[in-house]
């Protein structure tokens, strides 16, 4: 019998799941899960998850969605931005304010706010993994910034893991730490990143602190 070598990550990497022959809005949750275990990792599994498409709760306002997954339903009288501020997440806050109306409901949302406050849930949380598909999907260009600041900034005080899709690879190019590959046979191989400087036809997003605009355009 031949042993297969084990996958190792570590704490704190941020790997990229190639996928193949993905059904649109199919949820790699599974796999994301099956790839932990592959890699030898036992017990309990801390993390948040959020699909290509995040949903949220149609008969609640986006202000009581970020509510009830925070643990503050109390706090109906303040804006979510200073709720976010006063627990210390400004990279959190900055994502908030880029939301025009916290008050209306889902169906009534933009699918690019929905998506804000779905991240805005996973990022709260300190948790050892973040599962995330195609996180940068329903985001305009400087709302991924934005994003990314919040993400890395969760990430380094968490030192969190990441395993994630995109369709835009070099989006993320100069933080992937490894690619998962995954064999016909079902087993899991991990990849080093390609470091390349073909940007043609992909959005360039500038990784640095830089000042945004913190409301939608009208």
């Amino acid at each position: 019998m031949i042993s297969r070598k084990t996958p190792q990550f570590l704490a704190g990497d941020t790997l990229l799941f190639e996928v193949r022959n993905q059904k649109h809005n199919q949820s790699q949750l599974k796999d994301f899960i099956h790839f932990i275990k592959y890699c030898g990792r036992r017990g309990p599994i801390r993390f948040k998850h959020i699909e290509e498409r995040a949903e949220l709760m149609s008969n609640l306002t986006l202000k009581e969605n970020l509510l009830l997954d925070l643990g503050m339903r109390d706090n109906t009288d303040k804006s979510i931005s200073d709720l976010l501020h006063k627990e210390e997440h400004h990279a959190l806050a900055k994502l908030m304010d880029c939301i025009e109306d916290e008050k209306i409901y889902p169906p009534d949302a933009s699918t690019q706010d929905k998506k804000i406050i779905s991240l805005i849930k996973i990022l709260f949380h300190k948790t050892d993994y973040l599962f995330l598909e195609k996180p940068e999907k329903f985001l305009d260009e400087s709302i991924q910034s934005i994003f990314f600041d919040a993400l890395l900034a969760s990430k380094e005080k968490f030192n969190q893991t990441i395993l994630m899709t995109s369709d835009q690879r070099n989006l993320w190019n100069t933080h992937i730490t490894k690619i998962i590959c995954k064999g016909p046979n079902g087993h899991f191989r991990l990849e080093d990143p390609v470091r390349h400087h073909d940007t043609s036809n992909v959005t360039t997003v500038d990784f640095q602190k830089t000042e945004h605009n913190s409301k939608k355009a009208a």
